[in-house]
């Protein structure tokens, strides 16, 4: 019921966003939703639910978007939390469990992405940090191309582009752009193998 709800009264459909009974949902009334078919949260790959990890939540702001790009279902896995500020953009692509992304200015993510558990996507440092007394950078956007694997426990953070057919190795921390498809590693990242292939 509580799918029917929200696809209906975001979208006009039945089954475009699709939660559990699992999923904390706080949808501001200013959030635009574009979904080409599907948005599943709280949902494991192939339908199945994961109840006993934990809730998700989803939460948008004022101004906010979230769109689905692709033909069949984006999926945001169970214990997950996502909160969106800015706009958030997501292929055919899965997201794991145990996922946190904060989106406060721009997050895209392409199609045939798989994203490990434990993973971070964040776009904004939520403070503002200066430097020899000149602010930086507090937020940029995350780009996520097609075809992108990325292991568990790690975290994205602001302007990173991954590019199309790249590996990200498990617990890295991602500061820099990745090229075409590499595999990094590390904290920060750094490449270790070009020309990788993954299926």
């Amino acid at each position: 019921m509580k799918s029917v709800y929200h696809s209906v009264r975001r979208t006009g459909r039945l089954t475009s966003f699709v939660v559990t009974s699992q999923v904390i949902i706080e949808i501001h009334p200013e959030t635009a939703f574009d979904i080409d078919n599907r948005f599943a949260v709280g949902i494991g790959r192939n339908g199945a639910s994961h109840p006993r990890i934990g809730r998700s939540k989803i939460s948008t702001t004022a101004g906010s978007s979230i769109t689905h790009s692709g033909t069949e279902v984006a999926i945001v896995g169970p214990a997950s939390v996502l909160h969106v500020e800015g706009d958030f953009s997501m292929g055919d692509s899965y997201v794991n469990s145990h996922a946190r992304i904060l989106c406060s200015d721009e997050i895209q993510i392409g199609d045939d992405v798989a994203i490990a558990w434990n993973v971070q996507l964040l776009d904004d440092d939520r403070h503002t940090l200066s430097v020899d007394g000149e602010p930086t950078e507090r937020s940029a956007p995350i780009r996520i191309e097609d075809n992108v694997w990325i292991g568990h426990d790690v975290s994205i953070h602001k302007g990173v582009t991954v590019r199309e057919g790249s590996v990200i190795a498990s617990n890295s921390v991602v500061t820099s752009d990745v090229p075409r498809n590499s595999l990094v590693a590390g904290t920060p990242t750094r490449v270790v193998r070009e020309n990788v292939t993954w299926g």
